[in-house]
């Protein structure tokens, strides 16, 4: 006989404040009785740990009905699949603080370390060129200073820097351009000019001195260089080049930060097709991929991309990248998520964000735990319910976590326990009618 906790539907019979179910002797697939439970405020919110802002909890119940609505028909129906992904989510919604990337960068991190950027991004100088110079021609007075030899300030308009910089050569680190810059004037070059003395002479005096200044950061190139392409990109992102604006247009949004126009134009696809449902919604066939003002310049701002930070977008939008975007070895993020592997989950959300392996471990670890979904609970009810081959999955979770979850570690134990008593009385045991006091504080909530 099988001891579960009173209050879930099943065919129970009740006895003396304790609830049974014969054993499962078939070698019927058991399902694990916590997986449809619906997504809740407090799961997620002790996933994300420690005090959380009333705006981030206000993003949360914004995106959970329609993660409720969407679960079942859409790879969220299981407590391995949806730890992971919420672990997922926290992650690239920096712990739903937002649903679309941010464009404010700094040059330097809090250590005072120049910060590294992805795409073109050069950390070494690089020489200023055409496109650099239409990409910020509209903040160039604002990034540059051009003084005299005397060191007087001299007004020049953004047309005319533009020139000064691409006629003399002049070498600059991109990111200190693009990227929010506070660390005072440095000093580019010093152009000069050959000037004949009164004697006849020639000599060379300076012209301009060409310096870096204090500026703020500006979203809009910032995210079109990061995005565009270059030799060797292999983002498989299909944005145009930096000029395009496309790497704004197609910056990351969503619950999973959806990246570049070829992701947005496979969301398109994917949603606007007759077998995908989402219930409820009847806002009809969208193209993500687009912006239909028709003003000279355009404003890149009014693309149909935008809507993707909307909660119910933002939902989509990361269902389908959890259930068809980019595979990792062959496989989805949910069939990763099957497997319990942390690593595998991750680069297929985000193959480039190596350095950040270990931040989403740790917020897969906090994801799993007892309060939030409670992965040991998942198992022990396959342990208890399952057929032999779940069994055997459940026997190797715990041998797989033991040396970092002491709740998998004591119910490892307990297993090892129960296999030597049964060798010795003959009558198999469940992990959930023991005498262990101490796991039943564990288990039974």
């Amino acid at each position: 006989m099988r001891v579960y906790e009173v209050g879930r539907e099943s065919n129970y019979a009740e006895c003396e404040g304790l609830v049974y179910e014969e054993e499962n002797s078939s070698n019927e697939e058991y399902t694990c009785q916590y997986c449809d439970d619906e997504f809740t405020l407090e799961q997620i919110k002790k996933s994300i740990g420690g005090t959380i802002s009333q705006k981030r909890i206000d993003n949360i119940n914004s995106i959970l009905p329609y993660l409720n609505k969407y679960r079942e028909d859409f790879g969220l129906n299981t407590c391995l699949r949806k730890a992971h992904f919420i672990a997922q989510v926290i992650h690239e919604s920096n712990k739903f603080a937002t649903f679309e990337e941010y464009e404010k960068w700094n040059y330097k991190n809090s250590n005072g370390n120049v910060n590294s950027l992805p795409g073109v991004f050069s950390n070494t100088k690089i020489k200023f060129n055409d496109t650099m110079g239409e990409s910020l021609k509209e903040h160039l007075s604002e990034i540059f200073k051009i003084t005299n030899s005397a060191n007087e300030v001299l007004t020049k308009t953004n047309n005319e820097i533009k020139s000064i910089l691409i006629d003399n050569d002049v070498m600059v680190v991109d990111k200190m351009l693009y990227t929010k810059y506070q660390s005072g004037d440095s000093l580019l070059k010093e152009i000069k000019e050959a000037q004949i003395t009164p004697n006849g002479n020639s000599t060379e005096i300076i012209k301009y001195k060409v310096y870096v200044q204090n500026h703020p950061s500006y979203g809009v190139p910032l995210l079109s260089r990061m995005y565009a392409p270059y030799p060797g990109d292999g983002r498989g992102l299909g944005n145009g080049d930096e000029l395009t604006r496309d790497g704004w247009k197609y910056k990351g949004r969503g619950l999973k930060q959806l990246t570049g126009v070829s992701n947005y134009t496979n969301f398109t696809n994917y949603r606007n097709r007759e077998d995908i449902m989402f219930p409820e919604d009847d806002s009809g066939n969208i193209d993500f991929a687009i912006n239909n003002d028709s003003s000279n310049p355009q404003d890149v701002t009014k693309g149909n991309y935008v809507k993707i930070k909307e909660p119910m977008y933002a939902v989509q939008s990361a269902l389908y990248f959890w259930n068809e975007g980019t595979k990792y070895n062959n496989k989805h993020a949910f069939e990763h998520a099957d497997e319990d592997d942390i690593t595998s989950v991750s680069k297929a959300i985000n193959l480039y964000d190596s350095a950040n392996l270990t931040n989403r471990e740790s917020r897969y670890n906090k994801a799993r735990k007892k309060d939030a979904f409670d992965i040991v609970r998942h198992f022990i009810d396959l342990y208890d319910n399952g057929n032999e081959t779940q069994k055997e999955e459940a026997k190797d979770y715990f041998e797989k976590w033991k040396d970092k979850d002491e709740n998998a570690l004591e119910i490892y134990n307990q297993i090892n326990n129960m296999t030597n008593s049964e060798s010795e009385e003959g009558d198999e045991q469940s992990l959930l009618n023991t005498n262990n006091e101490n796991q039943s504080n564990i288990i039974i909530k």
